[in-house]
């Protein structure tokens, strides 16, 4: 099976504040190698950061800093401060359109693809790396390939998971 490069981000880490009762976005897009655009990767919004560890309650007002900390390997992201909860759930928004269809990273779109996109993948969670991956009851859409989640907290997410055996080509 033909490897192909690792996801082209324009960037791999970034942070930014969250303020409790305000909302805060970040977005991290990746270069195809099909085009010359750029495309999105992940959104992610917050509004009610809530609760930090080891620090407590959040006022309105207040504010923490969040790292998102992309694995391009498993199409996933390290959420930080692991455990931050949030009143109203942050929304993380993740594509994996950037394989164009090719999620084994044969070089072919086939039924191979399509059987992978309808029952491999999906976004998983672990809480800490010592912890199995579980299962999140994520929205799919067929139509942009991406996932949106609404978040209760930071931990560790992925979309590919299933597909420790396959390849995804990008």
């Amino acid at each position: 099976m033909a490897l192909t490069p690792p996801l082209s981000l324009d960037r791999y880490a970034v942070s930014f504040w969250a303020v409790r009762g305000e909302s805060r976005s970040v977005q991290i897009n990746y270069s195809s190698s099909i085009d010359t655009l750029t495309h999105p990767f992940l959104v992610l919004t917050t509004t009610d950061p809530q609760f930090v560890p080891g620090v407590g309650e959040l006022a309105v007002g207040d504010s923490v800093l969040v790292t998102v900390v992309v694995d391009t390997t498993k199409i996933g992201v390290s959420l930080e401060p692991h455990g931050l909860q949030f009143g109203a759930p942050a929304e993380m928004k993740i594509w994996y359109s950037g394989a164009a269809g090719d999620l084994n990273g044969d070089g072919v779109v086939d039924s191979t693809d399509a059987r992978i996109e309808a029952t491999l993948l999906g976004l998983w969670y672990r809480a800490t790396p010592a912890e199995p991956w579980t299962h999140l009851s994520a929205n799919q859409s067929l139509d942009t390939k991406s996932f949106i989640y609404a978040l209760p907290h930071f931990s560790e997410y992925e979309i590919a998971d299933a597909l420790l055996d396959w390849s995804v080509g990008w």
